[in-house]
């Protein structure tokens, strides 16, 4: 796969992950539901003010967000910037019941930030499915061939 073909894969194939896990620069990983919007360059997350990831947001941090989806193929570690968006078109846009389960007054708690997650870069694992892995392993077993069961690169957005 070509450079654009990861980074196209990877905006076709993150909608279907739920939940990676989010750090910024000096904080342990979180689980974090993104909300992704290939058209923004960005992942948007939804968090408490006073989280770890809202203070790193709101600082600007440097960020890293690994994402683990076997039933969408789709396996990254993504590096870039984290912010604080105001806006409220966006977070109407984004906000869903799921969202609505963790604030108290809805999209309308104080308490509710909109941080963007800016991808850099990433190193991107997106396989073709569990047939063609399986064929992949099973064909290298009975040659000297390794098994290429998808694409596989870095990338840069």
């Amino acid at each position: 796969m070509t450079d654009q073909d990861l980074k196209s894969t990877f905006w076709d194939r993150i909608t279907d992950v739920n939940v990676g896990m989010l750090s910024a620069d000096g904080t342990d990983p979180r689980p974090m539901a993104h909300h992704a919007r290939r058209d923004d360059g960005a992942l948007w997350f939804l968090t408490p003010a006073q989280t770890d990831i809202g203070e790193d947001a709101a600082a600007g941090k440097s960020a890293r967000y690994e994402v683990v989806g076997g039933d969408a193929n789709l396996y990254a570690v993504v590096d870039g910037t984290l912010s604080i968006e105001s806006d409220r078109a966006k977070l109407d846009e984004i906000w869903s019941p799921m969202d609505a389960a963790w604030f108290e007054d809805g999209k309308d708690d104080p308490d509710v930030r909109l941080v963007r997650f800016t991808p850099k870069s990433a190193e991107i694992w997106a396989n073709d499915g569990s047939a063609k892995a399986f064929y992949e392993i099973a064909k290298s077993a009975m040659t000297d061939d390794v098994a290429n069961p998808g694409g596989h690169g870095k990338i840069s957005f």
